[in-house]
């Protein structure tokens, strides 16, 4: 089978061989920092100057749910515990939910209100955000598989299956679970959704820098990509937070009700927590997941996502449909990396759509 994602590999190679190169001789001149600053002003500068949110009122589906989830105890493999909160009646479709990189489980309330009324809905805060605790063990791909294999193996009941979304690294955790636990996709998912997400080099493909900067600042451009994904450094929620979380998270055309929440969120995320999985994610591959995936699968991106840019969803899903398993590629305009949350009504559609199509898939047997 030819592995569609060689061309990302391919780019990402000669990022870091030009990197290397003028990383080397740009320390020896003083232009390294030069390079580095002025990405980085250019970055913050698009942001705060970029246009405004729309204000038009506040979002319902993102408010609190009213509804008291069920908190159930989960272990990792490690023993460390996972925050794991279920929302809806035990007996309805089930729906189990993998936030992403420096979000927790509030990241899927525009879900929770939409579908807890008659659906179970299961959501689980990844290691060291929210209120699961980074642990001691070595953070890898590997890791976010093995929790979700163990929130799985919680929350599943004997003879059911569950409609499975992740959304960016939690989409990486689909990903990797598929990978190390091939013998539990056919056992576990009805239906897989990967939202905004990417199987292979993430941090190499970000479109975070802007465009029409001087030509020396080129062969920067990735390093600071490492530079922003895992850098210790507090991201307080101030006053020119919002702009910056829209220009990378969402889109131009994002409501102010969709920003707010989604910064308040992400400043919430320990530094520490988001360097070292920024710094885990940087040898991404996990595309033997998607491969091990020969479940339905959806697979959904907004075409101004900076974080995890399309051509990552283009590759799987192209993989996907060559081997018979693409259920749906939504593909929504105007539309950043918070795919779920600012395109909520048409991201649960599709959800609605793909539990119709799947009926047949609820129970499992052995």
């Amino acid at each position: 089978m030819t592995r569609t994602h060689r061309p990302i590999r391919e780019v990402a190679r000669s990022h870091r061989v030009l990197t290397g190169s003028a990383i080397a001789g740009g320390v020896a001149v003083g232009g390294a920092g030069l390079a580095v600053g002025t990405i980085l002003g250019a970055l913050v500068r698009t942001a705060l100057t970029g246009p405004a949110p729309i204000d038009d009122g506040p979002d319902a589906l993102l408010a609190e749910p009213a509804m008291t989830p069920e908190r159930i105890d989960v272990r990792a493999s490690d023993g460390n515990p996972i925050n794991v909160l279920a929302y809806g009646p035990p007996d309805g479709d089930l729906l189990v939910m993998a936030h992403g990189w420096t979000c927790n489980t509030r990241h899927w309330y525009a879900q929770i209100n939409a579908f807890a009324a008659d659906h179970r809905v299961v959501v689980y805060d990844q290691r060291g955000h929210g209120k699961t605790p980074l642990g001691r063990t070595k953070l890898s791909t590997a890791l976010l598989g093995s929790d979700l294999e163990a929130v799985l193996r919680a929350v599943v009941p004997d003879g059911r299956r569950a409609l499975i979304a992740g959304h960016s690294m939690g989409g990486m955790s689909v990903l990797a679970w598929a990978k190390h636990h091939p013998a539990s996709v056919d056992r576990f998912a009805r239906v897989v959704v990967l939202t905004s997400t990417a199987a292979v080099e993430v941090v190499q493909n970000l479109a975070v820098v802007p465009e029409g900067l001087p030509r020396f600042t080129r062969p920067f451009e990735h390093a600071v990509g490492r530079l922003v994904a895992t850098t210790p450094a507090p991201l307080p929620h101030t006053t020119a937070s919002p702009k910056v979380a829209q220009y990378i998270a969402l889109n131009t055309q994002a409501k102010l009700s969709h920003v707010e929440f989604c910064d308040h969120m992400i400043s919430e995320c320990p530094a520490r927590a988001r360097a070292r999985w920024g710094s885990a994610l940087l040898d991404l591959d996990v595309w033997q997941g998607v491969i091990n995936l020969t479940v339905p699968t959806a697979v959904v991106v907004g075409t101004d996502d900076r974080l995890t840019p399309r051509k990552h969803s283009d590759a799987i899903a192209s993989t996907l449909k060559a081997a018979g398993h693409l259920q749906e590629y939504l593909v929504l305009d105007h539309t950043g990396h918070m795919s779920n949350i600012e395109e909520h009504d048409r991201y649960n559609d599709l959800l609605k759509e793909l539990l119709t199509a799947t009926r047949d898939r609820v129970a499992y047997t052995p």
